[in-house]
Order: structure tokens, then sequence, then C-alpha cells
């Protein structure tokens, strides 16, 4: 039986456009083929454990990594990036640069999750981000924590957790902290390591498809919504209704 639905954010609730955000951040200056491919895609010979998945066929690594996993401050991280930046640069500037992957999340999306919880469901976000995006998000998309909260009964977030997905740990802590099983879970993501990675713990599992972006706007939306899907997968699988 199904009783918690847990969402990603960013691909699934939130629409975003990481290249953009990198064209974004290089036009400041930053050459981002020397910093220890801070940008590479997805290696499938890497360890699960090692990945830290951003989206979009990228991987956290080096710096952006240990941002996404709490373990360097935004302060540290952006002024970091700012020394590689043209002179002149202003830390706004880069901050500004690096949130603009964030681009909306569609109310739509917003009312699927307050219905679900309208109809009995526990419902979570377990998020691969790091604070500058979650201020921002929480600010402009959801208009403050208030609003979170009446979303959803729990947030994860790597950067608090200091975990990242596709990390069994960080599924497993959620299962320990929200006091369930794999199997009365119902997890969406947009990637396919992390939907592998907690189908394989037991749970069930929904593969978003993502919007297409560019230039920072949503060129079209998925072909299939997992909004419009999810009530006939928990018809399939037995829910708590």
């Amino acid at each position: 039986m199904i009783k918690n639905i847990i969402f990603d954010l960013g691909g699934v609730l939130l629409d975003i456009d990481l290249m953009h955000c990198m064209k974004q951040v290089q036009s400041l200056g930053v050459d981002f083929d020397n910093l220890s491919k801070e940008t590479a895609t997805i290696d499938s010979t890497t360890s699960t454990q090692k990945l830290a998945v951003m989206g979009e066929g990228i991987v956290a690594t080096g710096a952006t990594h240990l941002y996404q996993i709490g373990e360097i401050s935004t302060n540290d991280f952006i002024s970091g990036i700012q020394r590689l930046c043209h002179p002149g640069t202003t830390y706004q500037q880069v901050l500004d640069a690096w949130n603009t992957c964030c681009i909306d999340i569609p109310k739509h999306r917003l009312d699927k999750v307050l219905q679900l919880r309208q109809r009995g469901y526990n419902t979570y976000m377990l998020s691969n981000t790091n604070e500058a995006h979650w201020q921002d998000i929480v600010k402009r998309c959801f208009g403050g924590m208030e609003q979170v909260g009446k979303h959803f009964d729990k947030v994860f977030l790597s950067q608090e957790m200091h975990l990242a997905k596709p990390n069994d740990e960080i599924y497993l802590k959620v299962l320990e902290e929200i006091g369930a099983d794999a199997s009365e879970c119902l997890f969406i993501d947009d990637s396919t390591q992390n939907i592998q990675a907690a189908a394989a713990l037991g749970f069930n599992t929904i593969h978003a498809n993502v919007s297409k972006t560019n230039e920072g706007k949503v060129v079209a939306p998925p072909v299939t919504e997992w909004k419009d899907e999810i009530d006939e997968v928990l018809s399939n699988i037995g829910c708590n209704e």
C-alpha cells in the first residue's frame, strides 16, 4: 500500500536549465575546461555511491559536489567562482548567474501535490540542491517556507543531510526519518541513476519526463507529465484510499 509520495525538485516540480546556468557563469569569464571537469557528464562505470546527480546528464563534482552536500558555505562557493571571473565581477553577479538554472514551478504541479495530500498521502521532497538555489526557489516559486509546509510533510535537502542521490544512504535515511518501508513509498525523479538506486532498495518509482528548456525559458513541456500518470500508477500498485 502506498502511503508516502516522495518528489524530486529539479526536473519534476521545478523546470530547470543547467546549460543556461553554465553559459551565464561562463560569460562572467569562468573557463569550465580548467575546473576539474566540474561539468562532466555521467560515466556509467563510476560508482553510484560517488555520484551526485544535478540533472540533464550533469554530475556535481569538485567544489560543486561539496557545496551540494553542504560541506562548503554559499559564501565560499560563490566567492570561489568570483575569483575565476573577469576582474570587477561582483559577488551578486555570480550569485545571480548561478541561480539562472532555476526557472519556475508550474502551478498545476503544486496543485497536484496538494490534491494528493488532501487524499491522505504523506508528501515529501528529496532534492540534490544547494543553499543558494533553495533560498531562491523558496522565495520566488513558493512565496516562503509557510507555503512549502502546506505542500510537503517534510523536505529532505542534500546540503542539510550531507548526502546526495543516488547514494543508497540518503534513501535509507529518508525511510528512517519518516518511519516507512520502501514498499510504502512512491518516488518520482527525472534521473535514471536516482530512479535505479531507489528501485533497487524497493521503492516504487516514476521516471519523470522533463520540460525542454533553452536560454532560461521552457521551450516545450514534457510529452507526459508525472501528474497525469500518477493516479494510474497508484491504482496499479495499490494505494491508501
